[in-house]
Formats: structure tokens, sequence, C-alpha cells
């Protein structure tokens, strides 16, 4: 198996996830998943994600820039611990949490003047009349 036919998605999704979930948040998803699957503590982990995160924000101008970056880093990785081949092949899954938000199906049976449905509301609102 060619391995950047591994690498090279795993990149992507890695600067797609830092662009839109932030660097904490991925940096976290990323070593517990490593921890979990090499024994290494979290903590260091992260240490070594946050040099790696530095070094590419110094070293890198762009997008495409950083996906090359990200791509040579976890190649290395895998040359170092080819245990965690699954991680960066799931890489996109274990960086993006599957959507737990329920489902909902309301019914209405009956005649309404107004039928509002609605999910995650906050602040001041009113509904009718004040």
């Amino acid at each position: 198996m060619d391995p950047m036919t591994v690498v090279l998605p795993g990149a992507q999704s890695l600067v797609t996830a830092i662009l839109t979930d932030g660097w904490t948040h991925v940096r976290t998803a990323l070593a517990h998943r490593w921890s979990r699957q090499t024994h290494e503590p979290q903590a260091d982990i992260e240490h070594r994600l946050d040099a790696a995160h530095t070094q590419a924000s110094e070293m890198t101008a762009g997008h495409a820039d950083s996906e090359a970056y990200w791509a040579g880093y976890l190649a290395a990785l895998l040359a170092e611990r080819p245990a965690l081949l699954d991680l960066v092949r799931d890489l996109h899954n274990t960086l993006t949490p599957p959507d737990s938000t329920p489902s909902v199906q309301n019914t209405n049976s009956g005649t309404a003047t107004t039928l509002v449905q609605a999910r995650d509301i906050t602040g001041g609102i009113t509904f009718g009349a004040p």
C-alpha cells in the first residue's frame, strides 16, 4: 500500500479541522486517541503536537502549505509509530464527532394558527403577544 493514500487525506482532514474547530479541539481529540492506542501520556502527546503546530504556523503561508507540512508530519509519525496507521487512516472520524443531536419528529394532527419547531434557541425569545 502506498502510504500517501493514507497520509494525504489525513493531512487534509487535520488542516480542515484546525481551521474549522480550532487547534485546541483538534489537539485534544488527536492526543486522546493517540494516547489510547500507544499508552503514552496524553499530556506528552499534546506538548509534541503543540510544538508541531507552532512550527507549522511559522513555516506555512496558506492552506496548501499547511497540508504539505502535516502530510510530512503524519508520514514521519507513521514511520516512527506504525501502530498509529488506523488513527491516521480514520483521522476524519477522529476529529469530527458524530452528530449526536437527536432527531426531532413532531406531528401536528390538529389546527394550528402558528406552529413552531425549533432547536438550540438562546436569548430573549418571545412567542405571541408581550
